[in-house]
Parts: C-alpha cells; structure tokens; sequence
C-alpha cells in the first residue's frame, strides 16, 4: 500500500475516532449521522486532495489511494466475513434510521415550566420565603396574576434566559382564575417572545380523597370534553400556541391518579378535537414510584385502590408522551438531605429508565426537573420533608438545579421530541419557583418558635435571577443581546451560527428586547461565526461542558 493510501486511512481513522469520542461524552444529540459520514468522508478526501494537488504541481503519476482488499485480508473466506460485517453494520445504520417513533422535533432542546396564576390569593395561604427571618419576596412583591405588567415582565425573563414555553395552569372549576389567561398573559406586548401551552389540572374534575383518586363517570367525561373543546377553540389557533411538528400541545396533570371510566373519555376528546381540525399533542403526569393500577379501573373504588411499580400501558396508550411533574416524595428516609448525599437521585433515574424504555414506538418521554421543594410554609404540620436547593452545604445556590440537569435533565430527553420540563416558573407555595427573588443574603433561620421549623436547617437565599441563570447556562450554547448602533434593542431580527466548516448553519430569533439563545441541542464544542441579519460577524470558540457563552452583536 502506497504511502498515499496509508495517510488517507490514517486521517480517516483520526476523524471517525474523534467523532466517536465526541459521542461517547456527548450521547447521540443532534445529527450524529451526519457527524459520522463528515468524519469518514472528509478524513479520507482532505488528504487525498492535498496529495492530488502535490502530484498534478510535480507531474507525479497519480498514486492508489484506498487499499487493496486482498492486501487487508488474505483469503477469500474473510473477505466473505469483512464483506458481511460491512453489509450488516451497513443494514443495522439503515434500520436505526428509518424505523421507529418519528422525530417530531430536533431543531433546539424545547425548555418549559409549568405557570400559575393564582396570585395574590395563593401568596395568603402561605409560602416559605414569607417564613424566613428576615423574608423575602419575588422580585415583582406579591404581585396580581391579572396585572398585564407583571406577565410582561414573566415573559422577558423567559425570553431572555431561553425558556421556549410556559404550561399556563388551568383548572377546570376556577373559571375566574382561568380569565387572567386572556386578562394578562395573552394581552402582553412582548407575548410574541415566548409560546404558550395549557396545563390541564385534570384531578380538578373529580378528585375523591377518600380513595385517592380522580373518579371518572359519565358526567365527569362530558365536562372533560365540553372543558377542552372550549379551550381549544379559544387558544389553539393563538399563533403562539406552542405546537410540535404542527400539533397543539395540551398537558394533563395527575392522569395516574385516573379511575374509572376514562379511557373512553380521552378517546372520545381526541376524536372530537380531530373533527374541530385539531390533532392534539396529549402529554400525561404519568411517571412516578408507584401509580394507581389501570387493569381493572371499572371496579368500584373502594379503599385502599390497588397500585403499581410498573408504568400502566393500557393508561399510557391514551397519550402521545408522558413525563413526571415532580418526583418529591413524602416520607422517604433516604430521600432526605442533600442531593448529593440522598438518593434522590439515583432514583428518579432509575424510575425514568423504567419509564423510558416502556415508551412504546409511538410514545415519548419527557423527563421533568426542580431546583428544590419546601413546602413546609403552608402545611408545616403536615412535616414533610425539604429539598435543599444546595447539592452539597458547601456548594452555592441554584447547585442542585446543576446536578439535576446534567443527571437527569439532559440524560433523559428524548433525541426524538427534546422537550424538558422544569417544575416551575411561579408556584411559591411549594417553594420550586425559578421566578427571580428579590437579592438577600442566604438564611436558616425562620420565625418559628423554634428557629428552624420551616428552614429545617437549610440556608435559603433571595437569589435574584440565579436559577433563570442556570437553565439558560447549562441548556444553551451562546446567548446574547443584538443592539443597534444607537444603543437600542434590534427586535426580531434572525441571528445565524455558522460552524468552522460552513456545513452547520443554525438560525435563531431575537426578542422584543434584543436577546438571543442558541440552544445547546445542536450546538458541540468548536468555533462558530455568529452573525445577525445586516449586522456585524464574530468569532466564538466554545468549550466542551462550560456555561453558556455571552456574545453581544451590532446591527444596522
């Protein structure tokens, strides 16, 4: 084999080998694929070029530049043998691509949280910042969910730190709470930076306490029906009504509680929205350590219901995805303390991976997260236990956020939706809002008679826009703000990253403020021109696992 042919190997090699490192620390995100062919393609063709070019300038006779087969292997029994591992690795690739459940969604990781408008009321039944000594209050004070300001304001932090939705909580016998939609949010100015969802609080219709249970009869299932065909004539056709791959997206909480007569029911809605033109996307609160058995959901509920450690498929097979709300769980000894200490954890991976590999061909999986939960401020007697919001005592605020992201987050997103929930934007009463608090030095002590009652020993911080800080640095690449030469905000305009190569392009927006992300998804280590529409071009080299990069760009 000439000294051609034996540099063309080695570069391919080289590239295929790099590329499979990238992968094995990376997983298979974005377009692997094509990452692969790039990497076996061009480590051969760039060498052979330059050999090429060499021997056209010296007037060389052009030399071999793949090897032999008969040099490579003897006989003609392995030949037979490497032709068929060719074949089959050729064939499995094949397979990989074109089967399985469609890819509804790859252009960036779709960030959300679910949104609550039932402020000032909620803030009076009490919260643990209101506890704390001295308290501390969201940034905006106890503001008014119907206060068209206070959404604005909602909207460009989410905007600007690359929150993509907002799961707007909707609870089907609080008409009056649910008109702040339309009051507030939908009448922002800046409602165009961010798409919206409904949060459907599903054990809202018929929860019984006595069994645990949201029982389902007829009357229920027609309020079900009447209840969403509503919504979705008022909201669906919203142009920021959050869809994936052209399907309006509708989340159902607490559907494994469900019992009764309720299979029917959501086949029934699904039906009904598809001859309103709507093919809905159905999301269910299904994944938890254990949830009611769906075998036999008509029997009477009697207590105790019977439960199940395994996910209920006859239940999940009613929706297109399911994911956990939150994974908090009462009463666990070992569950108790810091992350890094507890395990937590290693089990709610462990319950996703159960999840996970449940998800049938059609189904998908949306794996949910929470920067901590006290919610010992309106049900102290109820002394359930705090998730710290530090992983460590020695690690700063918003650390468990981290942890939760880079184990469980990122891990757990489906390649095919790449959708992440975080749990919440605003719900303060069980103290998992990322919403900004105003800045106060960190704190243990509360006013209980004890000191410590509600703190349970753990400092708490006013942290400012320290966990919007963490979705934005760990969930994106590159982040920034797009400003006229005057100083002011360029309002959407479309902003464009181009890898080293020029084979990548990938295309964001900015907001009415000027800010842009681009999302982590699609985005590996390397450099990247950044470039605004009729704006200035910057050079960005980003490095593997660090913290989103800021990058502020010029435009005419």
């Amino acid at each position: 084999m000439t000294l051609k042919a034996w540099v063309c190997l080695a570069f391919c090699l080289l590239a295929t080998g790099l590329q499979l490192n990238w992968l094995y620390h990376h997983g298979l995100e974005g377009a692997w694929r094509l990452r692969l062919v790039v990497a076996l393609v061009g480590g051969w063709v760039l060498p052979w070029l330059f050999f090429r070019l060499r021997e056209l300038i010296k007037g060389y006779k052009p030399g071999r530049a793949l090897p032999p087969l008969g040099w490579l292997v003897k006989s003609r029994i392995s030949r037979l043998v490497f032709l068929g591992i060719l074949i089959c690795a050729v064939g499995q690739g094949a397979f990989y691509c074109f089967s399985g459940k469609t890819t509804l969604q790859d252009e960036r990781l779709l960030v959300g949280a679910p949104y609550y408008l039932w402020y000032p009321a909620n803030f009076r039944e009490g919260f643990l910042r209101d506890k704390l000594s001295p308290p501390q209050k969201p940034v905006l004070g106890l503001y008014n969910s119907t206060d068209r300001k206070t959404a604005e304001q909602h909207i460009a932090w989410c905007s600007s730190h690359g929150i993509d939705f907002l799961a707007l909580d909707w609870w089907p016998s609080r008409q009056k709470q649910n008109s702040a939609i339309e009051k507030a949010f939908l009448k922002a100015k800046n409602i165009a930076d961010v798409k919206f969802c409904i949060f459907y609080e599903t054990w809202d219709l018929a929860w019984d306490p006595k069994v645990g249970a949201t029982v389902f009869d007829n009357k229920t299932a027609e309020f079900l029906e009447k209840d969403v065909l509503g919504l979705a004539e008022r909201f669906f056709d919203h142009p920021q009504y959050l869809t994936v791959n052209g399907r309006p997206v509708l989340f159902f909480y607490l559907t494994r509680t469900l019992w009764g007569d309720y299979a029917p029911a959501f086949k029934s809605l699904r039906e009904k929205l598809k001859q309103k033109g709507y093919d809905a996307f159905f999301i269910a609160d299904e994944v938890y350590y254990q949830t009611l058995s769906a075998q036999d959901p008509l029997q009477k509920p009697t207590p105790p219901l019977p439960l199940a450690d395994d996910p209920q498929l006859n239940r999940i097979n009613l929706f297109d995805a399911i994911y956990a709300y939150n994974m908090y769980l009462s009463g666990v000894g070992h569950h108790m303390g810091y992350g890094g200490k507890s395990a937590f954890l290693g089990d709610v991976k462990r319950v996703y991976r159960i999840y996970q590999k449940a998800c049938s061909e059609d189904k998908y999986f949306v794996p949910g997260i929470i920067p901590g939960y006290n919610e010992r401020g309106p049900r102290l007697k109820a002394n359930h236990h705090a998730i710290p919001r530090r992983w460590l005592p020695d690690q700063g605020e918003g650390s468990f956020l981290k942890e939760m992201i880079s184990r469980v987050g990122l891990p757990f997103t489906d390649p095919k939706l790449n959708m992440l929930m975080i749990t919440s934007f605003n719900e303060w009463n069980e103290d998992t809002a990322i919403e900004p608090v105003a800045a106060a030095p960190a704190t243990t002590k509360d006013q209980s008679g004890s000191g410590h009652a509600y703190t349970q020993g753990y400092a708490y911080a006013g942290f400012d826009a320290t966990y919007l800080e963490v979705v934005r640095d760990r969930l994106h690449s590159i982040w920034g703000r797009v400003l006229t030469k005057n100083g002011g905000p360029k309002a959407g305009i479309p902003v464009y990253a181009t890898d080293w190569w020029g084979f990548k392009v990938l295309k964001t927006h900015t907001d009415s403020q000027g800010y842009y992300t681009f999302s982590r998804l699609n985005m590996p280590p390397g450099e990247y021109r950044v470039t605004p529409a009729m704006g200035e071009s910057r050079w960005l080299t980003l490095e593997s696992n660090a913290p989103a990069a800021r990058l502020d760009l010029k435009a005419d």
